[in-house]
């Protein structure tokens, strides 16, 4: 067989035997009422017990190693009558459906593990808390140094 066509023919199978770009993992986190997560991908199953945070309001569920780390589909799904998270990590895009709030994301590898935090009703916490007083600081901070320059 000429050179060319042997590589011609390891090329097309190489290229043929990869899975396509487009293809991804599915990932479901299913956060139950009995404070478990259940980590579904496609033909294996994990049940995970859920961390509590630093508040009774955040919910975490670590991810176990994926046999193939590569891009997924992520869906998050809350128990019936649960209302929606105030804020999350990785971002979700939220949908309600059949009464349940559902979360989904596309990541280019899997997360280390879904972190929700229970909407307060209005009140400032965690990781917009930080971000409050960081804003809140800057502003300090310039008021500051214009009064100073005033006063020299």
């Amino acid at each position: 067989m000429p050179a060319h066509r042997l590589l011609l023919a390891l090329l097309s199978s190489s290229l043929f035997a990869s899975p396509p770009a487009w293809a991804q993992t599915q990932l479901r986190v299913e956060f139950t009422t009995p404070g478990e997560c259940l980590v579904t991908t496609a033909g294996s199953v994990a049940r995970v017990a859920v961390r509590v945070g630093p508040s009774p309001a955040e919910r975490r569920c670590p991810i176990p190693p994926l046999a193939k780390p590569d891009a997924v589909t992520l869906d998050v799904v809350l128990p019936r009558a649960e209302r929606r998270p105030g804020d999350e990590f990785p971002r979700l895009a939220w949908t309600e459906r059949d009464g349940r709030w559902v979360g989904t994301a596309r990541l280019p590898a899997p997360p280390a593990f879904v972190r929700l935090t229970r909407d307060t009703g209005g009140a400032i916490e965690g990781p917009r808390r930080l971000d409050f007083l960081t804003i809140l600081a800057a502003l300090a901070a310039g008021l500051w140094a214009v009064r100073k320059g005033r006063a020299m």
